[in-house]
């Protein structure tokens, strides 16, 4: 890489591992769905001059849109409740094996054996770390956080492949049809499910939750989605979707260092034993680009990746 697209890769993999942090603060002051129906209302104004309609490929988009812009974020949102910033993160690299497995099932594509042991072994670090007691603070139930998080993820596998189906969608057009479409639902589903938000709103610290609600929205999406594909543009797709292992270091170690949170022994083995289970699967997969936690994953058609790379 130059020194520039290694800056904004090194940029870009800050901005998503401090984005947990972020995350698990916000939702200590309002409720998590309600946080995330701002999120994704912010998302839909700043890339609403990006709306195509594309006719005969709507209905795919929208099912696509429940899975990248709604009920994905109402399960991840809601595990940054039960488990630790430092848990969540590496939960979340499960995106990369679901989409692995949903694609030989429902693309029919074939893998070898070595994804298969990376799937395996990244499956086994998240669960050892979902049945960790040790150093968790009192009031974490990480299994259940650590369940909502997989859940998310595999929701996103699953709008993933939708996504690979679909020709035609510029990359911020996409994330402008997941927030316009998304952000009502959310909102729906907190007025559902979730009580006194407005109250709790009053009640919290409102800086932080508006500073939260702009990271998330501008820097984390905005940002962080334009940086990712201008890096496809110049870069081999399996070199900038590797960034998820340094993506999750930092999700992890700002959690440690900002939040307080243990480092055991447990988060130890068993995110590194995600950390190579995923990129054994990242690595040995090269036509298919991850999009590494922001979480807020998609992925790059092979046709649309060898596009971007043939356009420096």
């Amino acid at each position: 890489m130059s020194a520039r697209e290694l800056a904004v890769l090194i940029s870009l993999c800050i901005a998503w591992g401090f984005h947990y942090v972020v995350i698990k603060v916000a939702v200590a002051e309002v409720p998590p769905i309600f946080y995330a129906a701002m999120r994704m209302t912010l998302v839909a104004i700043v890339l609403a001059p990006f709306l195509r309609w594309r006719m005969g490929k709507m209905r795919t988009i929208f099912v696509a849109a429940l899975c990248f812009g709604a009920f994905n974020y109402a399960l991840l949102f809601s595990g940054f409740i039960f488990a630790t910033a430092s848990a969540a993160a590496i939960a979340n690299e499960l995106y990369v094996p679901f989409a692995t497995i949903l694609s030989v099932l429902l693309l029919k594509e074939e893998i070898g054996w070595r994804r298969i042991v990376g799937i395996t072994l990244a499956f086994a670090g998240v669960a050892i770390i979902a049945l960790d007691r040790e150093g968790a603070p009192a009031d974490a139930r990480i299994g259940i956080g650590v369940g909502l998080v997989a859940a998310a993820t595999l929701v996103e596998a699953f709008g993933a492949i939708l996504v690979k189906k679909t020709s035609g969608f510029k990359p911020w057009e996409l994330l402008a049809w997941f927030g316009f479409i998304g952000a009502p639902i959310l909102w729906a589903i907190s007025g559902v499910i979730e009580k006194d938000q407005l109250a709790s709103l009053a009640a919290s610290d409102k800086k932080l939750v508006v500073s939260a609600v702009l990271y998330s929205a501008i820097v984390s999406s905005v940002f962080g989605h334009t940086a990712y594909y201008w890096l496809l543009q110049r870069r081999p797709v399996s070199q900038v979707a590797s960034s998820t292992l340094l993506t999750t270091f930092l999700a992890v170690l700002f959690s440690i260092v900002l939040l307080g949170e243990p480092l055991t022994t447990v988060i130890l083995i068993g995110g590194a034993m995600t950390l190579v289970g995923v990129g054994i699967v990242v690595l040995r997969a090269p036509t298919t680009a991850p999009e590494p936690g922001a979480p807020e994953s998609i992925i790059v058609a092979p046709v649309e990746a060898e596009k971007g790379a043939s356009n420096p």
